[in-house]
């Protein structure tokens, strides 16, 4: 991913950083890929309207975007992304722009207020473990100031005073599962690990899904479930992995942030190739990649920061990315995975039709229904 700019208090001087390449987030600002299936929600819910003055909503000659994030936006993956689109973003448009990761979810709505304080025209909520910073925006000191939120599914509820992208985990969860198991059965493995962090729901219930698209596509696979405990320990990550090899897996999804490139890393070396996540990792050389599974919020991010810049941003509004239909999420393969590359390109394109017919009730298998 892109290194970040302006990281560390709210109170640092913005920067701006320069970047070399194409657009990092080009998938993300892509074409939609499908039509709504029957099991899809709405694109957007609620009503929303355009504020006057976009993008500089302050009036001050000049705009500023302040980020805040519970995460690490030096992990290279998940946090980082939401830096490196408002980084991106700020370059093209000439925008300034700070970065605050790590805020304790105690200090979300202070850390919020801290940014109107610097008249910034645009908050962006990294997650929504720090959803509670979107009640500043009723504060009269942050009432020139665009709140965003990469928002939980459904959660908080929409009003009027910010603006939330969420997605359906379990719809990814599955349809990598197929695509793993696709992989697998052209290579003749039985034995798969998924490894991630936190023995939490929101962790458990995507092994559990992934697990159930592994064996729609090979009954009798095993699939080597891992959690280390800890959301950014790279070493458990990579004792979780070791673990796993000497149990016999022939392939892995490392399910995490910051610890993914570092398991990639590992499992290279030990020639077991890697379904990577959340960001585009098929042209990364830090694994053998055989397919990518993309949900970081910064590809969310960067269109709706298109948006604002062209005065077109919607408040009040929640916007539904949904598999299958938008650019992102997605479930790519690719060419790392050889011969295996279009079994799984044919199988993920089926898994997506199913859950987008509603074919898969992915609540079920996830034991929450």
């Amino acid at each position: 991913m892109l290194a970040t700019a302006g990281c560390g208090s709210s109170s640092d001087e913005p920067k701006k950083k320069g970047f070399d390449g194409p657009d990092p987030f080009a998938v993300a600002r892509g074409a939609t890929v499908g039509e709504p299936g029957t099991a899809t929600a709405e694109q957007w819910l609620g009503e929303g309207s355009i504020p006057k003055g976009q993008p500089d909503m302050n009036g001050d000659g000049k705009v500023s975007i302040g980020v805040i994030t519970s995460g690490d936006t030096n992990d290279g993956t998940y946090y980082q992304s939401t830096a490196d689109a408002v980084a991106y973003a700020a370059e093209q448009h000439d925008w300034k722009y700070t970065v605050q990761g790590l805020v304790p979810l105690t200090q979300a709505v202070t850390a919020a207020e801290n940014l109107c304080r610097q008249r910034v025209d645009l908050i962006v909520i990294g997650d929504a473990q720090l959803a509670q910073a979107v009640t500043a925006a009723s504060n009269p000191l942050c009432k020139d100031t665009f709140f965003y939120l990469q928002g939980g599914y459904g959660s908080p509820e929409q009003d009027a005073t910010f603006t939330q992208s969420y997605d359906v985990g379990l719809d990814y969860a599955y349809v990598a599962g197929v695509a793993m198991g696709a992989y697998m059965k052209a290579n003749d493995i039985k034995k798969t690990g998924f490894l991630s962090g936190i023995a939490a729901p929101f962790n458990t219930t995507i092994g559990k899904v992934f697990k159930a698209g592994v064996q729609a596509q090979v009954p009798d696979a095993e699939v080597v479930e891992t959690y280390t405990g800890d959301q950014i320990d790279v070493g458990k990550a990579v004792e979780g992995f070791n673990a796993q090899v000497s149990q016999g897996i022939g392939a892995v999804y490392p399910y995490f942030g910051a610890p993914t490139i570092a398991v990639a890393k590992k499992a290279k070396e030990s020639g077991i190739p890697v379904l990577g996540s959340p960001k585009t990792f098929c042209d990364s050389t830090d694994g053998d990649f055989i397919g990518e599974v993309v949900f970081a919020p910064g590809y969310y991010l960067a269109p709706m920061l298109d948006l604002f810049a062209d005065g077109k941003l919607e408040l009040g509004v929640t916007r539904n990315w949904r598999l299958g239909v938008d650019p992102v999420p997605a479930v790519h393969a690719c060419d790392g995975a050889g011969d295996g590359k279009d079994p799984m390109s044919q199988a993920i394109d089926q898994a997506l039709a199913d859950v987008n017919g509603g074919k898969i009730d992915l609540f079920g298998l996830a034991g929450a229904s």
